[in-house]
């Protein structure tokens, strides 16, 4: 009996320690926001809205959220609001909008007749264990998109939000990028979907 203890102190005892290093630390996450595998290949054209990037509050250090099992945070190292508008156009582009890229502040936006632009209110995700075994991961993003210029009656404003979860024995980098990639996705089409219902911009043939 006192072997076996032994024996499960030897294996059990470096997992511990580990965990242990781990906590407090800070977990980073790599790669970019793309659009998912296999989406379909923008479509040519003329360009119809020039989308700037979307204003962000941004961490100084990259922290987006925090992994309450392992008391860490979590951080990314993108531009979250020119990752978004970059998603956001090529969602368009999919259905057959061609758009232009700026930055935040570009001064030749009147050279189209659209302006896209807009604030990233939430970009953020969080760890935390549920049960003994299981730890979910959920990440939220919510978008205020804003359409201008001469060829809009008035000012189109729309905010959209979305929520993704996973859930596994410990939570990783790639889970973080994933739940986080569906999110973002699903807000970059949705604002695609709503540009193109309000007829602020018309898919090509």
């Amino acid at each position: 009996m006192k072997r076996a203890f032994r024996t499960l102190l030897l294996f059990v005892g470096p997992c511990l320690i580990l965990s242990a290093c781990a906590a407090g630390s800070t977990m980073h996450v790599s790669g970019d926001l793309t659009r998912p595998a296999g989406a379909v290949a923008p479509k040519g054209g003329p360009p119809q809205a020039m989308i700037a990037d979307f204003a962000f509050s941004a961490d100084p250090y990259g922290v987006i959220g925090r992994d309450f099992d392992r008391a860490r945070t979590i951080a990314w190292n993108i531009e979250p609001g020119k990752a978004m508008a970059d998603l956001v156009a090529a969602a368009l582009g999919e259905r057959g909008v061609a758009t232009v890229r700026q930055g935040a502040d570009a001064k030749d936006a009147e050279v189209l007749p659209i302006r896209v632009s807009g604030v990233l209110r939430r970009f953020e995700v969080n760890a935390r264990r549920t049960g003994n075994l299981t730890v979910v991961t959920e990440g939220t993003v919510s978008l205020t998109v804003t359409v201008e210029g001469p060829a809009v009656s008035g000012k189109l404003e729309r905010t959209v939000t979305s929520t993704a979860s996973s859930s596994d024995l410990f939570v990783t980098p790639d889970d973080i990028r994933d739940v986080l990639m569906s999110a973002a996705n699903t807000i970059a089409e949705e604002a695609a979907r709503t540009l193109i219902e309000a007829k602020v911009v018309t898919p090509s043939p």
